[in-house]
């Protein structure tokens, strides 16, 4: 059993969700549940293994050794994706991933779709690359984002889409697709030559019984068109270490991506990413990462009974993968900078604002993005700072 409720100081480590809370927010006096790392520990046995080569006095050059290759093909075996050592190229991270796929796949002023609302980087990858940003937004029934197929295959012809960026599972609302959707969505882009980058950080954190479906997968028509990008990054909370991998079937978009990672000088991935990798991708590490999944499920109904009960126009988009959360604030607040000044200076929280998932479609107005990796204490106080700052909240 692992402990998943000890509070950790993370003062004196510059941890990004505390350190950057004056520059987002204003003030130093909120709980940062923001930026999607663990205030959890990274599980002890990958702590050992990088303890144990630090007792080694030398850290020079070194190549990645066949075991980090066999870990990555084991681990996503899990998710029945067969996959080979000459098909995994290394990045410094996902995000990182799919910025050098914009570059690798499209030609300035190439148009790239991608459906909000979305994680963030996605609607600057490629606007920074000078490619023009498309959006097929998600639509919101019942509480659960749907595709809208047919808008979605118009959005790909009107501006003869060439990149679809997609996050499989979802973020931000944690929506695992059905095989139905996927299915769709890479017919519609093989049909229309339209190569898919696939997000997939958060496919180890799935809740039953939803099961998550690599779109590469599919068949071999589908993943020679598709790059998947994963890490164990969000899983087991080793962000600090940058590590990523992407895996491409097709020689020649491998040979189009490793042609980018080398004008970037990227090749490997650093040495103590290699060790927490291969000891992090095993069968101790699904036994630790259950248990993880069961501490935010506790942590999912903990917040949701809370706003049911206590703030019931707060609507709760349970996750069906991840620790993150999306809450829907639109029957409190009409206006994004009142929500915000609401949460900051009354509740003391530092969440995402939703606006930053929206692009031009506004998606993500009303909304906020809370992370739950957090100890039940720290949760406990969320929620209490919740429950004293409803006083303040505008007539309803």
């Amino acid at each position: 059993m692992f402990n998943f409720n000890q509070s950790i100081s993370r003062a004196g480590t510059h941890a990004e969700k505390y350190e950057l809370r004056q520059a987002l927010f204003g003030t130093n006096d909120v709980i940062p549940m923001w930026v999607a790392d663990m205030d959890l520990p990274t599980p002890p046995f990958v702590m050992n293994v990088l303890k144990s080569r630090l007792n080694h006095p030398l850290l020079g050059y070194t190549l990645t050794p066949p075991g980090v290759y066999q870990a990555i093909i084991g681990w996503q075996a899990q998710h029945d994706y067969i996959v080979e050592t000459s098909q995994i190229l290394f990045t410094h991270n996902v995000a990182n991933g799919f910025f050098m796929a914009v570059s690798a796949f499209t030609r300035p002023g190439d148009s790239v779709l991608v459906q909000t609302p979305i994680y963030p980087p996605f609607l600057k990858a490629p606007e920074i690359n000078d490619r023009k940003l498309v959006e097929a937004p998600l639509n919101l029934i019942d509480g659960r984002y749907q595709i809208d197929f047919d808008e979605f295959e118009k959005t790909v012809v009107d501006n003869s889409v060439k990149l679809f960026l997609f996050c499989n599972p979802q973020n931000p609302s944690g929506r695992v697709w059905l095989r139905t959707e996927l299915e769709q969505l890479a017919n519609i882009c093989l049909k229309h030559q339209v190569t898919i980058v696939s997000d997939e950080i958060h496919s180890d954190m799935v809740y039953a019984p939803h099961k998550h479906i690599p779109i590469a997968s599919l068949s071999d028509k589908i993943a020679n068109i598709t790059i998947t990008l994963n890490s164990p990054g969000k899983t087991f909370n080793l962000g600090g270490l940058q590590i990523g991998y992407a895996i491409i079937a097709n020689k020649e978009l491998k040979a189009d991506y490793l042609q980018i990672c080398q004008q970037n000088a990227i090749d490997s991935v650093n040495l103590f990413g290699q060790i927490a990798l291969t000891a992090a991708y095993t069968e101790q590490g699904k036994e630790w990462r259950d248990e993880l999944l069961s501490h935010f499920l506790q942590n999912i109904d903990l917040l949701e009974q809370f706003l049911k009960k206590e703030l019931p126009q707060v609507k709760v988009m349970r996750p069906e993968a991840s620790y993150l959360v999306w809450l829907d604030f639109r029957a409190l607040f009409t206006h994004q900078t009142d929500l915000k000044d609401w949460l900051v200076n009354k509740a003391k929280l530092g969440l995402n604002d939703g606006e930053n998932f929206g692009g031009e479609s506004k998606a993500g107005t009303g909304f906020m993005r809370i992370n739950l990796a957090v100890p039940k204490p720290t949760l406990d106080k969320a929620l209490q700072q919740i429950r004293q700052a409803i006083y303040s909240l505008p007539a309803q």
